[in-house]
């Protein structure tokens, strides 16, 4: 935002049975910034719904992707 850039960012998130990410890999991204930032967002604030079989959660990985919009105010 400081940089006043817009750009994306596609990983793969290993979504835990509890729901939150337990690891990150970047699939593409504009800039390795802006993996940086996503990286450091999804291992502290990103939750998920678990993967469940038979009513029991177990870790998945999925595909994401972050777009990064600069918005002059």
């Amino acid at each position: 935002q400081r940089a006043e850039r817009s750009g994306t960012v596609t990983v793969r998130v290993l979504v835990g049975t509890d729901g939150r990410v337990r690891a990150i890999e970047p699939v593409t991204a504009t800039s390795d910034d802006f993996f940086a930032a996503t990286r450091r967002t999804a291992l502290a604030r990103w939750r998920f719904r678990p993967a469940t079989r038979d009513g029991v959660p177990f870790e998945k990985w999925r595909t994401m992707r972050v777009t990064f919009r600069f918005v002059d105010s």
